[in-house]
């Protein structure tokens, strides 16, 4: 029998392959975690969206639902509930406007910046939260506006979140 000669063959791996496949798992996965970022924030402002367009359609059914008074909810800057309103007695038709308005102010105080007006309006797509651009004239209009960017600005992301440029409105024309 003849001997086999003793070659040296490369068994196993050398420590530049693991490194190489360990930077390329890496690119991976903090591509996957940036992936999961940008979901997350997409949520969040999604949900924004699907709140605000409730408290839009939730004032647009008040005004709706007393249609012999709807002329008291423009421009009305209630600041306190009317205390009856909540009780057995109920409201009268002049208490009712503002505890309804007072109510959905406080429903807006969910968005970050949240604020919204009812008013006549010809351009219901103009102004924001700062001034929303009511023309006096058109059709009973319902706006709300909210700041966007502050959802980053919640999770300490970087930002105040008093930037206005990512401010999101919606509005609905009765």
């Amino acid at each position: 029998m003849k001997p086999i000669p003793h070659t040296k063959y490369q068994t196993g791996v050398t420590l530049l392959e693991v490194m190489v496949a360990i930077t390329v798992l890496s690119f991976g996965l903090f591509g996957l975690l940036g992936l999961l970022t940008n979901g997350l924030k997409m949520t969040s402002s999604s949900q924004y969206r699907t709140i605000a367009a409730q408290q839009l359609t939730m004032m647009a059914d008040m005004i709706k639902a007393n249609p012999l008074i709807e002329g008291k909810y423009m421009s009305l800057t209630a600041t306190n509930k009317v205390g009856t309103c909540l009780a057995t007695a109920g409201c009268t038709s002049a208490e009712l406007p503002n505890n309804d308005y007072y109510l959905w102010q406080k429903y807006l105080e969910v968005l970050p910046g949240g604020k919204g007006i009812v008013c006549l309006d010809s351009a219901p797509g103009n102004g924001n939260s700062t001034n929303f651009q009511c023309s006096g004239t058109g059709r009973v209009t319902v706006k709300i506006c909210w700041n966007e960017n502050a959802r980053v600005a919640i999770s300490k992301g970087g930002v105040s979140g008093t930037d206005a440029s990512t401010e999101t409105c919606l509005s609905e024309q009765l």
